[in-house]
């Protein structure tokens, strides 16, 4: 755990000021919601391609992992000034490999079939390399690689499930994962910007949380098509068989 000193001169600001307990404890909503909407995406998985059905759980658990680790990093600094990096930090790998898992998988739905996987875990592990090697070259830690890393993959995460989407005529749900496509764009850049007021961080926060919900209002439906689709199969084959 480091001191209150220590992190003022490690960050330039003070963050045991730049977060009052209402904030750190919204910080949870965006969390959860991502957390439920990866959990109906898996399922959603599970009934179109159940071999991914496990890469595309572990991800998602992974990806709320890293949310909780640092919501949890942020509750801790506002109600006692408690800073333990690690949790803050944890963000960023379970991120870049979680987004990669789950980006995987939705490029697979996309596709119709499961998608050869290596590009999906080399591409993690790279960042996990370059920001380890200029971590140990600063001295300090770098997590713009995994945060590069984590970008992307959760670009190409719903930018597949959009294309799903628009195939099945469902624009609604096409346009909320633009939505959610520009926002994890857009967010990350803004957050990272030192010394921000309180109104600012509410409102990336209540952005981010907007955000969330519209991956989860679209993972609900991700489910219900492939559910649908697979019971239309059933009937499909059952009067197929009957006829023969």
């Amino acid at each position: 755990m480091s001191t209150a000193t220590e992190v003022v001169l490690a960050r330039g600001v003070d963050v045991c000021t730049e977060y009052n307990v209402p904030l750190a404890v919204e910080d949870f909503a965006p969390v959860i919601l991502a957390g439920i909407a990866f959990w109906y995406l898996a399922q959603a998985v599970r009934v179109a391609l159940p071999r991914a059905y496990p890469v595309a759980l572990v991800g998602g658990l992974v990806v709320t992992l890293g949310g909780l680790a640092k919501a949890t990093w942020k509750i801790l600094v506002a109600t006692g000034c408690w800073e333990y990096p690690i949790l803050e930090n944890l963000l960023f790998p379970c991120i870049a490999l979680g987004f990669s898992a789950t980006a995987w998988a939705a490029f697979s739905l996309a596709k119709g079939r499961e998608a050869n996987p290596w590009l999906f875990v080399a591409f993690p592990l790279a960042a996990g390399l370059g920001s380890g090697w200029m971590s140990w070259s600063a001295g300090e830690y770098k997590n713009w690689p995994l945060l590069i890393a984590a970008a992307v993959a959760a670009c190409v995460m719903a930018i597949s499930l959009a294309v799903v989407a628009f195939r099945a005529g469902k624009r609604s749900v096409g346009y909320l994962l633009v939505i959610y496509t520009l926002g994890t764009n857009i967010l990350p850049p803004l957050a990272a910007q030192p010394a921000q007021s309180l109104e600012i961080q509410w409102a990336e926060q209540l952005t981010n949380t907007a955000v969330q919900a519209s991956f989860l209002v679209s993972a609900m439906w991700l489910l219900s098509y492939y559910r649908e689709r697979a019971a239309s199969g059933a009937v499909e084959a059952t009067a197929e068989a009957g006829v023969s």
